[in-house]
Parts: structure tokens; C-alpha cells; sequence
């Protein structure tokens, strides 16, 4: 399930951006809430020299860094994951007038997970258009036509307004269930570049939605066993796991997937690639892919690479320590 407001700021947050082996769909317990990350297509005589990647719990931030022969233009864009929509007021992520920005959802998108980008340093203003789904189907202007908000504040009052006939041709869509969305919401981001002759700095930070594991007890969690699932996305080895059975029952855990860019747009190489996860306490646990990654503070690891491309979803896996109590191992 998907815990806390959709205020970003508020989520439970943590993103996987690693080397990770491809995970699969029965690994990990699913793939999490995953933005599929940034998309371009890079013109020739453009490459990215170096991309640093900063996790913690908490938020990201991509640094990139193109090198360009030339000044010219780059159309980016960046999908945020699809958030489910209900009437409760811990979903909507709108500002004081929800309905009307709910209304306008479609083309003023909401940015439910504080996406920022700089140029050069300097603020960019986001593009982009939000869309309401169901089943697959882009369901937005079926909603607006019928003055639905795609997002609505809390308890749903702009739903509980509607006429029955509209009411009625909603339910029967299967749109609407007892003043409760059936719809989920997507916002989907973009922006230009300009890219200057030489290298060009385009920084992105965002907040991502962690997947709660919630059903995790010590008699039964095969995921993490040396031939588990979880041991093998997300590369758990044995001083990790004799650390988390010191104290089991302090930890919540959580797993976020990020996805690699859809075939046919930009993957890489990254001339010089670094990762940097944060765990954020101590007595925190994570894992995470390659193995190799060295600890370079009380709370942080580091990977690096060179001619680096990432093709694949990876993970991190994160324990966090309810009682801020001692632990040992990659922590």
C-alpha cells in the first residue's frame, strides 16, 4: 500500500539508482511507485560527461553534466509514477482552491513529487500535461466533459455535487464508486535545454514514493534467506542479514524501483558515473547492487564507473530503525 499524503514533502521516500542486476517481476516484492526516469535523445556531437546520483530516504538529485560541440536545443521529459486518487483528504496534493486545480489537472499537471530542474543553476518552469487513467485508458476528458475534477480535495465534495444522471453514467463506467475514484493520475513533465558550445549542467531533484513492506515477520520472510529474492535484487549478504535479526522488529522496511529510459531513447554511456546513497541514520540498514559500492561516511556509500550505462530497473532496499538502537553491517 502506499502510505502518507501525496504532499511530497510527507511520502516515505527512497529511489533506486544503482547497478543493479534487472530485477524481476516476482523479486522484491513488485517494482514500488517508479518514474521512469529521465528521457532525451541526444543529438550528435552531444554526450553527458559525468552524472552523479544523490539518494536518500528522503529525496534525489540527478547532476548531469553535457558536453556539446555546439549550441542547440534538448526536449527532456521526466513521467511521474501514477498516483491512485480517492476521496480522503490524505490523497489530494493540491493547493487551497482543489477544485479548480483539479480541473485544470490536465493541463496544469500536479507536481506530487516536488520535481524541480536548474540549468546552469537557473530554475526551470515545467511543461507538461496530467492525465486521468482506468484499466489503461486515459479516461481525462470523459471526467472533465462531465465536470469531474481528475483530483479533488478532501472528502470528495466536488464528486458529492454531481447531478444523479451524471452520477449514475460515472458509476456505471465504473469511474466512480461510493464517492471514491476509481481512476488513477498521472503527471508527465517536460522542458528545453539550451545547450551551450562546451559543458552544460542540468540538475533534477525530486521526492519518490517508497512501497511499504507491511507483512514481514520473522517466521516467515524467505525473501531475505542467501536464496531469496530479495538477496538477489538487491545483493543482501550475510553481515546485512545477522545485523537485521539482531533487533527484527525495529525496522520498517521499504523497496523503490527506479526504471531506465523506454528502448529507443538515451541510456547512456556516462562518461563518469557516481552513485551516493544516503541511509540517513546510523543504525539504519540498506541494500542495494553492486556490491562493490565502498562506505564513505557513518551513512553513505558510493559507487563509481566509467563508460557507465543503465539499462535496467534497479533497487534499494531500505531498513529503517524504528528505535534508532545500535546495528552492524552496511548500515
Amino acid at each position: 500500500m502506499m502510505r502518507g499524503r501525496l504532499a511530497a514533502i510527507s511520502f516515505a521516500v527512497a529511489v533506486a539508482l544503482a547497478a543493479a542486476p534487472a530485477l524481476a517481476a516476482d523479486e522484491g516484492r513488485g517494482i514500488g511507485y517508479a518514474a521512469t526516469g529521465l528521457v532525451f535523445d541526444l543529438p550528435a556531437g552531444v554526450s553527458v560527461e559525468r552524472l552523479e546520483v544523490h539518494v536518500s530516504f528522503y529525496s534525489v538529485r540527478l547532476a548531469y553534466v553535457f558536453k556539446s560541440r555546439r549550441r542547440l536545443t534538448v526536449h527532456f521529459r521526466f513521467a511521474l509514477p501514477d498516483m491512485p486518487v480517492d476521496a480522503g483528504e490524505d490523497i489530494a496534493a493540491l493547493d487551497k482552491d482543489s477544485e479548480a486545480a483539479g480541473l485544470a489537472a490536465d493541463t496544469q499537471p500536479a507536481n506530487y513529487m516536488n520535481l524541480s530542474v536548474r540549468v546552469d543553476g537557473k530554475p526551470v518552469v515545467l511543461g507538461g500535461h496530467g492525465r486521468a487513467l482506468l484499466d489503461g485508458k486515459d479516461v481525462t476528458r470523459q471526467l472533465l466533459d462531465a465536470g469531474v475534477p481528475l483530483l479533488s480535495g478532501p472528502a470528495g465534495s466536488a464528486w458529492r455535487r454531481l447531478t444523479p444522471d451524471v452520477r449514475t453514467k460515472l458509476e456505471a463506467s465504473r469511474l466512480i464508486s461510493i464517492d471514491a475514484a476509481a481512476w488513477t493520475y498521472q503527471a508527465d513533465f517536460a522542458w528545453d535545454a539550451m545547450l551551450e558550445p562546451g559543458e552544460t549542467s542540468v540538475e533534477i531533484s525530486y521526492a519518490t514514493l517508497a512501497k511499504y513492506w507491511s507483512d514481514i515477520t520473522v517466521d516467515h520472510f524467505p525473501e531475505i534467506a542467501p536464496d531469496g529474492s530479495a538477496t538477489r535484487a538487491y545483493c543482501i549478504d550475510d553481515a546485512l542479514r545477522r545485523a537485521f535479526f539482531r533487533k527484527p522488529f525495529s525496522y520498517d522496511i521499504y523497496t523503490v524501483t527506479h526504471l531506465a529510459a523506454p528502448a529507443g531513447h538515451w541510456r547512456g554511456p556516462v562518461g563518469h558515473y557516481r552513485l551516493v546513497i544516503d541511509k540517513g541514520a546510523a543504525t539504519n540498514l540498506v541494500a542495494f547492487c553492486p556490491l562493490s559500492a565502498k562506505k564513505i561516511s557513518p551513512t553513505t556509500f558510493e559507487w563509481t564507473a566509467v563508460n557507465f550505462t543503465q539499462d535496467s530497473p534497479t533497487g534499494v532496499l531500505f531498513f529503517m530503525d524504528q528505535n534508532a538502537a545500535s546495528s552492524g553491517a552496511r548500515e
